[in-house]
């Protein structure tokens, strides 16, 4: 089992951990963020996958 990582937008700070996904937002609990679709945007403001990076909590 690979361990999940955690994903923090660099615009407003909203954190997409890969063990809880964003079920609100059609991402299923332990979703990587590679599955992640490329037009999927952060639910708090609006950025693109590509505005966030990975961080460790």
């Amino acid at each position: 089992m690979t361990e999940t990582k955690t994903w923090m937008c660099l615009i407003c700070g909203w954190i997409y951990d890969e063990a809880s996904g964003d079920p609100e937002h059609g991402l299923a609990p332990g979703t990587p963020w590679t599955q992640v679709p490329m037009n999927w945007t952060c639910p708090e403001c609006g950025a693109r996958k590509e505005d966030f990076e990975m961080v460790q909590i």
